[in-house]
């Protein structure tokens, strides 16, 4: 083990610590930013069913799992997808730093009747995560956890089976002015350790290590809909412009169309 990996591993325990009691870690910086994001965005986004939108698409990449082994990683005490997932999955792994979350997932997995699933409280880049050949990682929302970017994508190509697939689900450092917003922030917040949206570099790497099959752009220039709103335009005008907004968002190609977005989801296969 390298001085990075070591580095990284002590950044996990203390982000397990922190997970295991958030209300107890965060600071007055870390509370302000999750009072802005799971408030006012997350009414505008919960009024536009974004998420749903995210979650569905999902379950198409995630295609027939009767004969496939999943990992879904970074679960924490499961998401929408964990027990869907678990109950059609041939086999189903979920890991999180957390062993509080992973309990309470554990006990989702037995009352839903999941035998072929279990919850493991590990690190994922630790040598005690012994699993391997998984046809699929589900990862909502983690990816960006990793600061060591080549570390991630070497234990993701190590734990994958030769034709598995990823899908992800992460923040974007290249949106402005959420990015201006971060910076102001960021030096304080009590996650910064482990907080690193994807920057242009990141998604390089993502690109030359696998295949994207798929990508979804998510609050790019429908982020600007939050302004929209308080213009003098008649409901039904303001919402047909949101959703032509989200459209083009979300069928984004090029890489300078989704670097504007706020979150970008994909589908990425391993290279054979």
């Amino acid at each position: 083990m390298n001085d990075t990996h070591h580095k990284t591993l002590e950044v996990n325990k203390r982000q397990k610590e922190f997970y295991n009691d958030t209300n107890k870690h965060k600071n007055f910086a870390t509370k302000l930013w999750s009072k802005l994001r799971n408030g006012t965005l997350h009414k505008y986004t919960h009024d536009l069913d974004l998420k749903n939108k995210v979650y569905s698409e999902h379950k198409l990449w995630l295609g027939n799992l009767e004969d496939k082994k999943v990992l879904d990683l970074g679960c924490l005490r499961g998401n929408n997808l964990s027990l869907y997932m678990a109950k059609n999955a041939k086999e189903y792994v979920g890991i999180d730093l957390s062993d509080v979350a992973i309990e309470e997932l554990n006990e989702k997995l037995i009352n839903a009747g999941c035998t072929n699933a279990k919850g493991i409280a590990v690190d994922f880049l630790s040598a005690d995560f012994k699993h391997e050949n998984f046809d699929v990682i589900y990862a909502y929302g983690v990816l960006h956890h990793f600061e060591d970017f080549d570390l991630l994508i070497n234990k993701l190509q190590e734990k994958l089976a030769k034709n598995g697939s990823i899908i992800s689900y992460d923040p974007l450092e290249t949106s402005f002015p959420i990015k201006f917003v971060r910076m102001l922030y960021r030096p304080f917040q009590s996650d910064k350790d482990w907080e690193w949206p994807f920057t242009k570099v990141t998604l390089k790497k993502l690109d030359s290590s696998f295949n994207i099959v798929e990508k979804r752009g998510i609050l790019g220039q429908s982020k600007y809909g939050l302004l929209l709103n308080y213009s003098p335009l008649s409901s039904v005008s303001k919402k047909a412009k949101i959703l032509k907004m989200i459209d083009n968002d979300w069928n984004a190609k090029n890489w300078t169309d989704i670097y504007p977005c706020m979150h970008l989801t994909m589908l990425l296969r391993n290279k054979v």
